[in-house]
């Protein structure tokens, strides 16, 4: 499983950087992508429906609902990343006002996005709701937020990303200090 949730990782890395700059892929490279893409769905079916103990129809329409809305998923992906490249240079800029209405414009966009992801969830959540059942839905979710972690986790490091998800100080930077841990009975050590 491991091996699978490695490729399908890769597989959205790739298919999912709708924003990045990157150089024309030559001929061969777009069909192998293609093909690429295409086992990475087929190998993503055949899992879903095992873990979820789908129905042939209940596959087919939930491919259906992927198709329908993985072009705004790509997008909201996209423009995430986008914003949390711009404050990462913003926190690391220098502190002057102009750089603190910067920072408080991406923190609005930074909501946004975040919004415009739980509107997405809630309208996926309802169309799948018309043929699978709660649990069914409920693993559904893990799988892609499991997905989705692993694809940030192998993005950050392609990147040379060492802060993650937060917005802070890189590791290894001053910051607040930690409690020292108190001794048994409550005394200070």
């Amino acid at each position: 499983m491991s091996r699978f949730l490695t490729v399908l990782v890769l597989c959205v890395v790739v298919a999912g950087d709708g924003g990045a700059q990157r150089p024309v892929a030559q001929p061969g490279a777009r069909r192998d992508r293609a093909m690429l893409e295409q086992r990475f769905r087929e190998r993503f079916e055949q899992v879903v429906k095992e873990r979820l103990a789908l129905t042939d129809a209940q596959l087919a329409q939930l491919v259906e609902v992927n198709k329908r809305l993985d072009g705004r998923r790509r997008e909201l992906f996209s423009e995430e990343r986008k914003v949390r490249r711009e404050m990462r240079d913003a926190l690391q800029a220098a502190d002057d006002q102009g750089n603190e209405a910067r920072v408080a414009d991406l923190m609005e966009r930074a909501i946004r996005v975040q919004r415009s992801r739980l509107d997405l969830l809630e309208s996926e959540q309802q169309e799948l709701s018309a043929f699978l059942t709660p649990t069914q839905r409920a693993k559904y979710m893990g799988i892609q937020e499991q997905l989705r972690r692993r694809a940030d986790e192998m993005r950050r490091r392609a990147e040379g990303d060492t802060l993650g998800d937060s917005f802070g100080p890189p590791p290894g930077a001053a910051g607040p200090r930690r409690p020292m841990p108190r001794r048994p009975g409550g005394g200070a050590p």
